[in-house]
């Protein structure tokens, strides 16, 4: 035992005094094919990464021990260098330090001998620009150029800084600057968000802090004023004393604002998890929300985002897609509170707060103001005829309604419409516009909205490469028949303004009296002043506070009380809500009721007795009165309370009584739980009840209600003290609804869960699973089914011999039908290329493929959303798997030393949409005996690798698998592309200089297409070559390799459709001292090819080249400039047959390391 104990006091000893290092170096990659020292210093195993130039890692086995490492390459796709990033320690581990050894020093007194590892003075080699020694910095700064002959001057940027530390005295600084040449926000499927185009620099001490950047803007002490604003601009605030022993701290802050609040509630399907699209507040169709922003309610119930937690979130699309842990059905509430980009003014944001402390008595103000710089519009310029109708409408913002039409100039790449004039039936004269390719009739530009069925006169014809295409629809009988509309309501600046003055005073240890008086204003039009009079409003709040007074009558419990009065004038309107998320439903209180602005009183009054959280009383009442709107009360009181140290008792109780003009409304609310505390099991019993109805007070009719049911639960969980967890229950739940100004049973449902979390040393397990069915008793309608489930394990057996991971999902889902176009890439940074097939010069979706020459990558595929959603039985499988042999068997001889040499690294992932009734079609996650017609989305990517004598320097080889299919629902049809591969990668090393390759692949790719003809097709193909490389130093490397391509496209039935290629390559490279490295290559290509060239087929037949002999190389010089400096110089040219001149690309890239 004590040796143990001396152990661990030397080990967080030593982690203590030693300082971790970072570096990153580039390396030759045949240096770590085999072990090698990576650090005269110990490095940390977790912190080393391994990646190339593309950012592709490798894994690695590390030996601390003796420092060396070794990476594991796949032969096919193996780099000429790598780079290496870790962390070392200021000492070597695998070296003793000591000032005396117990050998040398023993006596018999030795125990209390000083034996502390000495400290070594520690040295950083890490490579930077500008080395400091206060300021603890990491990251980099890269600046780009590319150009060709073929293609415009395109200018690079990344930058990625992470800065902390000290830069004077009583100063530090705090920063994170990432800043991408295409900007793009992250993926919402964790609950921590990376933002990567952020750029955030803070100055601070003690009693100050300076941030600059996009900074986000948080209310501190108010009781009206609430809000959370992502923004770009500064923010001081300060501490600082005051005389008689009074603490201020004092804050301002100026910024432009990146969106706009909005609150929203979504329309919610029956057991379907999404995906479910979020719509302005205006009814916007397509909003983007920022990052980080928003805050999604189930029933009232915050939910947590992350593809382990409740939600996953597309910001981009506004998507939110709940996981199988949560249970969607028709009385499901969902309310999400967000931030949208939506500028269509430069908008400012100005505050400033103050608050005041002596420790008895508290005093605050603040004042927030954001406002629309009408004068600055960011994507339009209003004419003077547009600024005089939005300065007429006054508050009437809806009226601002103009035709969008430009008249521009031809242009290929756009959309345009020619205008028409005709003579209807009655003789009247009727203009209108159709779509046109004439450069002589084809002059305006068209904004169409989606206004609902038979309310537009336009309607979707197609969909092209570039945008959609709409048609007029003639009127009947003077009704529109279309669902588009070339109307436009004008966007009109805004501004709100609120500021808050307020007091907390303590009359004594448990009392205390609070205040608060607000102002507001709230202009919906900065261009009028129409309306002008009730933009102002007035709030205020008096309040008597107590907490934690001990109770001589009940030992051991505490009081707390509250009571409260506030009032809001008619046109008191707040910044963000700030009430909690069902206080107007709560009062029966519709959103159409609340846009009619009223006048407002309340009176609240509460006490609770406490004792612990298993005995406790709570009661509060609650007065309500809404000028000529509603007048009401709530009785809310709750109760938990312990019986003999076993059984719980949990009430909760609601009741509302209000009046609402012709309308009475009574609500009550019960819910009901006991337990019974044992040590491994708790068997329960819970009882809700919830009956709400909406009166006509003359008839005493049932009109409508918001929520009427019963419900029985009986459930099983184990004790929370237990290291696992599990829970079983089961629901009986029926729910009213009006008929006939009656209440009547409408549903029946049944819902049971299941869940189940384990962790063991090498195993993690965790599950969840939902059966729930709906009968409809009122409508004939079919029993609705839910079944949903989640599984997740990781672990491994036989000593890590074999490892692996799995995740499966199942559940109701839905697909979006989507639409895509192609826009030009800014700066080059695309992914398709157009190549004009049919030589008409006008870009058609069939002429855009995936660029394989990188000087045309110039356009972007964008998948556009449209409002059809299809629903569909939604499966997910995840799985990855490395199994080797023991390392025992090495030396065994026999069989088992040959098994030894075997290893095996495999990857599934599977998701899969299907339509079929089926049930176990819904299960499987696998495509198996289904129609593929019933499929309605399908992503699935198969990985399987096996080696032998992976390890080996002499020789081995390693068979491969890719199988990919992606089909994908689109406005036109369906999508689906699949690919199949087997790869056999043979090595021989003669000697220590010479290696001989041998590599064969043969495979299919399938395209079809239900909207594209030219698209369907099946390409069969194989390939075989050697590749002979020559190494005489660790410098220095040449490749020769030659490959022959056979390709035939099997879907031709006229004729024999084939392809066959012979390349002949070299490749050579040379590395010194990790300052220099040169590589280049070149390729001589020789295809013949008896298709269509100028075709999808041709294009994937011939990998982007011509027929006949095509030439392409490149050079690629990489040189390190001093410490913390590179330089990256990049040439590549090819010259085909028939191509009218010679293609030169060449690229210039400086890295800076900080």
């Amino acid at each position: 035992m004590r040796v143990w104990i001396t152990s661990l006091v030397l080990f967080f000893g030593l982690s203590w005094t030693v300082q971790a290092q970072e570096k990153c170096r580039w390396f030759p990659a045949d240096n770590f094919e085999k072990p090698a020292v990576l650090d005269s210093l110990s490095a940390i195993e977790a912190s080393i990464l391994v990646n190339d130039k593309n950012g592709n890692s490798y894994p690695f086995r590390y030996n601390l021990s003796d420092r060396t490492l070794q990476v594991t390459f796949d032969p096919s796709s193996k780099p000429d260098s790598i780079r290496v990033c870790y962390r070392t320690l200021t000492i070597r581990l695998d070296r003793t330090f000591a000032k005396r050894t117990l050998a040398e020093n023993y006596d018999s007194t030795a125990i209390f001998k000083d034996n502390r590892v000495q400290t070594v003075p520690g040295f950083d080699i890490r490579e930077e620009l500008f080395p400091s020694t206060n300021l603890y910095k990491t990251g980099s700064l890269t600046r780009g150029v590319s150009f060709g002959n073929t293609q415009n001057v395109f200018v690079n940027s990344a930058l990625n800084l992470q800065l902390e530390g000290d830069i004077g005295e009583n100063l530090k600084i705090r920063a994170s600057i990432t800043d991408q040449n295409v900007p793009f926000q992250p993926e919402g499927n964790t609950q921590q968000i990376q933002d990567f185009d952020n750029v955030l620099i803070e100055l601070y001490n003690d009693d100050f802090s300076l941030a600059a950047g996009d900074v986000v803007l948080q209310q501190r002490q108010s009781e009206f004023l609430r809000y959370y604003k992502n923004v770009q601009g500064l923010q001081f605030t300060s501490k600082y004393k005051l005389k008689k022993g009074w603490e201020a701290s004092s804050q301002g802050f100026a910024s432009v604002a990146k969106g706009k609040f909005a609150s929203i509630q979504l329309p919610i399907l029956e057991g379907v998890l999404g995906p479910y699209r979020v719509s302005g507040p205006n009814n916007e169709r397509f909003v983007i929300i920022m990052a980080n922003s928003e805050r999604v309610f189930l029933d009232g119930r915050q939910l947590q985002r992350g593809f382990n937690a409740d939600y996953v979130i597309d910001y981009n699309q506004a998507e939110i897609t709940f996981t199988p842990k949560i249970l969607i059905t028709q009385y499901s509430r969902v309310r999400v509170d967000f931030e949208f980009a939506e500028r269509n003014y430069s908008r400012s944001i100005l505050g400033a707060n103050h608050l005041q402390t002596n420790g008895k008595v508290d005093f605050y103000l603040n004042y927030y103001q954001e406002k629309d710089n009408r004068n600055r519009p960011l994507f339009t310029e209003f004419t003077l005829s547009e600024q005089a109708l939005l300065a007429a409408v006054g508050d009437n913002i809806e009226n601002a309604v103009i035709p969008r039409i430009d008249s521009v100039a031809f242009d290929p790449t756009r959309i345009l419409y020619q205008k028409v004039t005709e003579v209807d039936v009655f003789g009247n004269s009727v203009i209108y516009y159709r779509y046109s390719t004439n450069p002589e009739l084809a002059n305006f530009a068209l904004a169409f909205s989606l206004v609902g069925a038979n309310q537009g006169d336009y309607r979707r014809i197609s969909q092209l490469s570039n945008g959609t295409v709409f048609e007029y629809v003639p009127r009947v009988s003077g009704q529109p028949q279309g669902d588009y509309s070339i109307l436009t309501q004008l966007p009109a600046p805004d501004s709100k303004r609120m500021t808050t003055a307020g007091s907390r005073v303590k009359l004594g240890e448990f009392e205390k009296v609070y205040t608060e008086v607000a102002l507001s204003s709230t202009d919906k039009n900065l261009f009028s002043t129409t309306d002008d009079g009730n933009n102002q409003g007035l709030g205020w709040k008096i309040g008597l506070q107590s907490e934690n007074r001990e109770l001589s009558l009940l030992k051991g419990y505490r009081f707390r009380g509250l009571t409260e009065f506030e009032y809001n004038s008619t046109n008191f309107q707040f910044i963000d809500r700030f009430r909690y998320i069902e206080f107007d439903r709560d009062w029966g209180l519709s959103p159409e009721i609340l846009k009619n602005p009223a006048a407002e009183r309340f009176f609240l009054t509460q006490v609770g007795l406490e004792k612990d959280s298993k005995n406790t009383f709570n009661y509060k009442l609650y007065l309500r009165n809404r000028e000529n709107v509603l007048s009401g009360s709530q009785h809310t009181a709750n109760w938990n309370t312990e019986i003999g140290k076993r059984l719980l008792l949990r009430q909760e109780f609601f009741s509302l009584k209000s009046d609402q003009d012709t309308l009475t409304s009574d609500w009550t609310r019960y819910l009901g739980n006991v337990s019974f505390q044992s040590k491994i099991l708790v068997p329960g019993y819970q009882f809700s009840l919830d009956r709400n109805a909406f009166k006509n007070t003359e008839t005493d009719s049932v009109l409508s209600t918001a929520m009427n049911f019963k419900e029985h639960l009986l459930y099983l969980r184990s004790n929370d003290t237990l290291s696992y967890s599990f829970l079983v229950d089961a629901a009986w739940r029926e729910d009213k609804a009006p008929v006939g100004g009656r209440l009547v049973d409408d549903t029946r449902g049944f819902t049971s869960n299941f869940t189940f979390r384990k962790q063991w040393t090498q195993h993690n397990l965790s599950s969840t699973f939902t059966y729930r069915e709906l009968k409809f008793l009122q409508r004939d309608l079919p029993t609705e089914l839910t079944v949903m489930g989640k599984v997740d394990y990781s672990g491994s057996l036989g000593k890590n011999l074999i490892r692996n991971e799995v995740s499966y999902a199942i559940g109701n889902g839905r697909e979006l039908q989507r639409e895509f176009v192609y826009l030009p890439a800014p700066n080059g940074d695309g992914s398709h290329t157009w190549r004009d097939d049919n030589g008409d010069g006008i870009q058609q979706l069939n002429e855009f493929y995936i660029a394989i020459n990188p000087e045309e990558k110039q356009y972007i595929k964008i998948f556009v959303p449209t409002d059809t959603y299809v629903q569909a039985y939604t499966s997910l499988l995840n799985y990855r798997i490395q199994a080797r042999f023991p390392e025992t068997w090495k030396e065994a001889g026999g069989v088992r030393a040959v098994l030894h040499r075997f290893s095996n690294t495999s990857s599934l992932s599977v998701e899969k949409k299907v339509t079929s009734d089926d049930f176990g079609d819904r299960i499987n996650p696998f495509i198996g005996s289904i129609d593929r017609d019933q499929i309605l989305s399908l992503r699935q990517i198969i990985r399987t690798s096996f080696f032998f004598n992976r390890a080996s320097a002499k020789y081995g080889f390693d068979l491969s698998l890719f199988d990919s299919q992606l089909k994908q629902l689109l406005s036109g049809g369906f999508e689906d592309q699949i690919q199949h591969d087997w790869k056999l990668n043979t090595r021989y090393n003669f000697n220590s200089v010479l290696t001989l390759r041998v590599l064969g692949s043969t495979g299919n790719r399938t395209s079809a297409s239900d909207f594209l003809e030219n698209r369907n097709f099946t390409i069969l193909q194989s390939t075989l070559g050697p590749e002979l490389a020559w190494q005489p130093s660790p410098f220095f490397r040449t490749t020769g390799s030659y490959s022959f391509t056979k390709k035939e496209n099997a879907q031709n039935k006229e004729y024999e459709e084939k392809a066959s290629t012979h390349q002949v390559g070299l490749d050579m490279r040379y590395a010194k001292a990790i300052k220099t490295t040169l590589s280049g290559n070149l390729r001589l290509i020789q295809i013949n090819y008896n298709g269509e060239v100028n075709s999808p087929v041709g294009y994937e037949m011939l990998q982007a080249l011509t027929t006949g002999t095509n030439l392409t190389w490149s050079l690629n010089w990489l040189q390190k400039i001093g410490e913390g400096l590179q330089l990256n110089l990049v040439y590549e040219g090819r010259n085909s047959q028939g191509l009218a001149r010679t293609v030169h690309v060449g690229r210039i890239q400086v890295s800076a390391l900080f």
